[in-house]
Order: structure tokens, then sequence, then C-alpha cells
């Protein structure tokens, strides 16, 4: 897998938020998200949409907003909300990255329409901010006699996703109940190669081929099944 462009996304959106000159640290991952991701299915039973809300971490958050003019409450304008959802889009629009999501069936990945519906809000409480955005697939996809996959991962382990919370995966759409849906979580990684990753620098091209060969398999699955 070519992993120029994915670096590329990733640095955009580091930049954009301001994390890039904090993340002096080792230790990969270097940012976490509380996921959720949402199938929609039309009434053909075809999959139309993925989707998702990213809620990052707090460190993110504290790095992203600094700076930033803030009401009394905390509170970040409309504005500058919109703006950081443009820009955030923009830099995982990366034909590698892809989001960080892929649809397949039958090893056929789906190619995805411009993303609408990007919205960022900010916690102040809890500090911590997120992206909520719908990726349209190009073509609605019929799913196989296996059904279909939905992959969430970032292959350079840059970033660490988490679907723990109650109903963090979800179908949509007119026959969401007509349809079945599995969440598989990543395998866990062993002791020794918890440490190596431990050691990189925060850069995703720092990660050596044989731990990149581990981290690109760390997926999230959905699956769907209609029967």
């Amino acid at each position: 897998m070519e992993r120029t462009p994915t670096r590329r996304g990733l640095a955009a959106l580091s930049v954009a938020a301001g994390l890039l000159a904090a993340s002096a640290a080792s230790a990969h991952p270097h940012m976490w998200i509380d996921a959720r991701a949402v199938i929609d299915l039309d009434a053909d039973k075809r999959i139309t949409a993925v989707r998702q809300v990213w809620r990052f971490d707090e460190m993110f958050g504290a790095y992203a907003t600094q700076g930033l003019k803030r009401g009394k409450d905390g509170s970040l304008s409309a504005d500058t909300r919109a703006g950081m959802a443009r820009d955030w889009m923009k830099a995982l629009g990366e034909p590698i990255s892809h989001y960080f999501t892929r649809v397949s069936v039958d090893g056929k990945s789906a190619v995805f329409a411009a993303p609408r519906d990007a919205r960022v809000d900010w916690d102040a409480k809890a500090g911590r901010l997120s992206l909520a955005f719908t990726l349209p697939l190009a073509e609605p996809m019929v799913l196989g006699a296996d059904g279909a996959q939905i992959d969430i991962y970032d292959p350079t382990y840059f970033v660490a996703y988490a679907f723990d919370e109650k109903d963090a995966v979800t179908l949509g759409g007119p026959q969401a109940a007509a349809c079945n849906r599995a969440y598989r979580k990543p395998k866990e990684l062993d002791w020794n190669t918890m440490q190596q990753l431990a050691a990189i620098p925060a850069d995703p091209d720092a990660l050596p081929e044989e731990l990149f060969a581990i981290t690109k398999g760390l997926t999230h699955r959905i699956e769907v099944r209609c029967p």
C-alpha cells in the first residue's frame, strides 16, 4: 500500500488542528477517537452511505483550540467550527486515506461521493472536539452472498479508534430492521509490538515496514447482511 498520501492526510489534519508541533513525544498512536457509525440501507437493501461521529481525545481538544477565541462559557463560534470541519474533511480526503473508511463487497471497494453534513462540535466542559460527517457512496452497493464489509482504521496506527459505547454501530434507512450487523474489534497487539510502537516518533512515515505490516491489519470491521 502506498503510504505517502496517508501521511499527507494525517499531517494536514494535525497541522490544521495545531497538534503536530505538540506531538514531540514518542508512542504510537498519537490520537485517540471514540467513534460511532451508522450504515444506511435503501429500500432495496443496498448500502448508500456511512455516517460517522469521531470524538477526539482531550489532548487533541486542548491543542486544537489553543489560541482560538471563545465565549464566556468556553464555546467556539459557529464560523470557527465550520472552518475546522472544512479543513479536516479536506485533509481526510486523500485517495489512499479514503477518510479511513472502506466499504467492500466480494473484495471490491466502493467509491465515495463528496462527503456531506460535516460538523464540528466542541464540548467545553469535557475539553473534547467531535467531527460528524456522512460518506455517501457514489452508487448504492448491492450486498453479496457474504454481505458487505465496512472497515474503519488508520493503517499507520497514528490514530486509534474505539467503538466501545453502547450502540456505537447501528444500521439506518428504510431496511435497517430487515438486516443484521456485526462488529469485530481489531486483534490485540502483543507486548513486544506495543513496546516497539511506543518508541516511534510522531510521524506516520517513521513506522518501519515490519510494524506497518501489522498495524494496517488493525481494522474495526462492521459486517452487514440482509436475509
